[in-house]
């Protein structure tokens, strides 16, 4: 793989308008944790997968790309997933995902207002700006140093971030 790769779903417009309505639902309540306080906010928020049930399908769709992508059976693979969601002047903040047994990482569009930032990948001399897209998975790996530049909308930009891992050994 080279230093990133996407997979647009073209199918996805109806299931991120069901997303988003969601999402705009939820209460603290569904929020089960939140890590990453950085730069004024929770990047990350763990949501019950109740809360989110029309989830699933876009965690189906990653973990089949994975498969792919790893050249492992779909059923060696687990997801783990979170929401964020930067609102107007957020930014992410560089970091990698290497800190466990991560195979793969990525990260889901469900919403993205013009201007609302692009994801940035660093590996040594190499580096990408991608301008994400509604419907646009991005894989990448682990290791791989990313960030976000600043939310310059007037409108939150939503996104779900996944690791996928192996399956633990029985």
């Amino acid at each position: 793989m080279d230093l990133y790769e996407t997979h647009l779903c073209e199918t996805c417009q109806a299931l991120n308008a069901k997303l988003l309505s969601r999402i705009e639902s939820l209460s603290a309540e569904d929020i089960v944790r939140q890590s990453h306080y950085l730069a004024g906010r929770y990047e990350n928020l763990y949501l019950a997968p109740e809360s989110l049930p029309e989830i699933r399908a876009i965690l189906d769709v990653a973990v089949t790309h994975a498969s792919r992508l790893l050249a492992r059976p779909e059923t060696e693979l687990r997801i783990g997933w979170w929401l964020n969601r930067m609102r107007p002047g957020d930014v992410t903040c560089a970091h990698t995902h290497d800190d466990g047994d991560e195979l793969l990482s990525g990260v889901y569009y469900i919403e993205v207002p013009p201007d609302s930032g692009k994801l940035v990948l660093t590996d040594g001399m190499q580096r990408e700006a991608i301008q994400p897209r509604e419907g646009m998975f991005v894989f990448f790996m682990p290791e791989t140093l990313h960030e976000v530049t600043r939310n310059e909308s007037d409108r939150a930009r939503l996104s779900v971030g996944f690791n996928i891992g192996p399956v633990p050994a029985p």
